[in-house]
């Protein structure tokens, strides 16, 4: 793995979900601004496009620097054509709130406006649309990517009905042309915000599944394929809990798997298959409804709890934790593929880098509850607590490292065949996976702390 390329692409992570925020707000608040005739914050709109330009270079920039000194493959490479290609979509959707915002300029002055016209179904349709691309950007959904696709169509039949009534309108009551032509544009840029989070989800389908969609086809008959399947009965909901309440169920069903990894890895090395085989079925369960968990997570946050910028935040966290389960389960998987017999002090120093990964990972559940301890009570104390979780974090992933360099060093001197050393050296990475999706999933609860 190239440790500065994943680096490289956080921040780019970090930079996109910061310039959605901006594009969001500056939208939502164009929307409220027209709908209450605001000339106050249609200026905060106007005054803020400048900002989300500014950052849009700063991505572009990062994007084509990270190009030419990483070469990145495959999906990251994917990552990267289409955060280019998401930040021009943003962008153009900072353009449509200054232009919404520019309009209530104009309105401002006008007291009257005889035209029976509503736009807000219109407007909170495009909203949803844009909120909904971008949590299947954070999430990674594409099956929530094709429903934005497929909204579309409603928003634009929307705005044939609204510029037909004006228009009729108009022609009756030609003393109210000036502030029509303002109600037809606000309309047209309304369906230009939900055109535009069509391209992102578009992009969303790129990025996950490589596939390049450029009209509702595809996912039509994806939806319509999911619809013939013989249907199950579905899962009874857990009654409603709070949000850190369900972050701490998923960790522990998460760090339920790191505890079992241990002793799968012993009994491969003691060459009892069968004992490894039966471990890694419970893995499997246990990381099944781990991720079972995580979906409910995100189709039912509790609203009022957090801001839509922690939702982001939220959301990667939340990837970043299940990706300790899926790591865990990696490491059954490749145990698999091929039996390998190394000298008794390698196998003990891969046992002994197993329990220190997965000690690190239980650092999760005191980091969740130092964090809800903070962010319920603003209690400084506990604030100071959970940054000191996620130093310990950083530490032990650090420690793992070393003592993973160290192994690796071992496996090369000894006198196994070269396929079993490139094994051995692939299991030592899966299990650094451990400590490293730790770490990143503390780093993200320490931004949240941070904007607490």
């Amino acid at each position: 793995m190239n440790v500065l390329l994943q680096k490289d692409l956080q921040e780019i992570k970090r930079y996109l979900l910061e310039m959605c925020r901006l594009v969001t707000e500056s939208v939502r608040t164009a929307v409220k601004a027209f709908e209450d005739r605001d000339k106050e914050l249609a200026e905060l709109v106007i005054k803020q496009d400048e900002k989300i330009d500014t950052i849009e270079n700063e991505i572009l920039l990062f994007c084509l620097k990270t190009l030419a000194l990483h070469h990145p493959l495959a999906s990251d490479l994917r990552f990267i054509t289409s955060a280019m290609s998401m930040i021009r979509d943003l962008e153009r959707l900072g353009d449509q709130a200054v232009n919404i915002a520019e309009r209530v300029q104009d309105l401002a002055q006008v007291h009257f406006f005889t035209c029976p016209v509503d736009l807000a179904d219109m407007a909170r349709e495009a909203l949803a649309m844009l909120d909904g691309a971008i949590d299947a950007f954070v999430t990674h959904d594409t099956d929530k990517a094709c429903e934005i696709c497929l909204r579309d169509e409603k928003v634009d039949n929307y705005k044939k009905i609204v510029i037909e009534k004006i228009i009729q309108c108009l022609e009756k009551n030609p003393q109210n042309i000036r502030v029509g032509v303002d109600y037809i544009i606000v309309a047209q840029n309304l369906e230009r915000v939900a055109d535009l989070a069509t391209n992102i989800a578009e992009e969303v389908i790129y990025l996950v599944e490589g596939r390049i969609v450029r009209h509702q086809d595809f996912c039509e008959e994806r939806l319509r394929e999911e619809k013939e399947e013989i249907p199950v009965e579905p899962p009874k909901r857990p009654p409603k809990r709070e949000l850190f309440e369900c972050l701490e169920n998923h960790a522990r069903h998460v760090l339920a798997c790191t505890e079992l990894l241990p002793s799968a890895l012993e009994a491969y090395f003691e060459g009892d298959y069968e004992r490894c085989q039966q471990i890694s079925d419970e893995i499997v369960r246990i990381e099944r409804e781990a991720d079972r968990i995580k979906q409910n997570i995100r189709g039912h946050l509790p609203p009022g709890i957090i801001m839509p910028v922690d939702k982001f935040e939220l959301f990667l966290y939340l990837k970043e934790q299940d990706a300790v389960a899926d790591a865990a389960e990696d490491i059954l998987k490749w145990l698999t593929f091929r039996q390998v017999h190394p000298k008794e002090e390698i196998a003990e120093q891969m046992l002994a880098l197993a329990r220190h990964n997965a000690e690190t990972s239980q650092f999760l559940i005191p980091l969740i509850e130092k964090a809800r301890a903070y962010l319920s009570t603003a209690n400084e104390k506990a604030r100071e607590e959970a940054k000191k979780v996620v130093r310990t974090i950083r530490t032990r992933e650090h420690e793992s490292d070393v003592v993973a360099t160290e192994l690796k060093r071992n496996i090369f001197a000894s006198e196994l065949d070269a396929l079993s050393v490139y094994y051995l050296l692939k299991l030592t990475e899966f299990i650094c996976d451990i400590s490293g999706h730790s770490e990143n999933a503390a780093d993200l609860m320490r931004a949240m702390i941070a904007k607490g």
